[in-house]
């Protein structure tokens, strides 16, 4: 459901805090390149379809 899980390190995406801002391009930047050792890059994992489509659905969570 986007919400997340604390004892994890995973941030919920439905809400409106964003560390490394929420525009559809960033997500999709995140995704391709990794976030600070902690969320490896999927670049090698999803193809770039896949990297625009899964972007586009955590933007469309994250305006609930």
């Amino acid at each position: 459901d986007g919400t997340g899980n604390q004892l994890l390190g995973a941030p919920n995406l439905t809400d409106n805090i964003w560390l490394y801002g929420g525009s559809e391009g960033v997500i999709a930047e995140g995704l391709r390149k990794g976030r600070m050792g902690v969320m490896p890059s999927h670049a090698d994992i999803l193809t770039p379809e896949q990297i625009h489509l899964v972007a586009t659905y955590v933007y469309s969570i994250s305006e609930r």
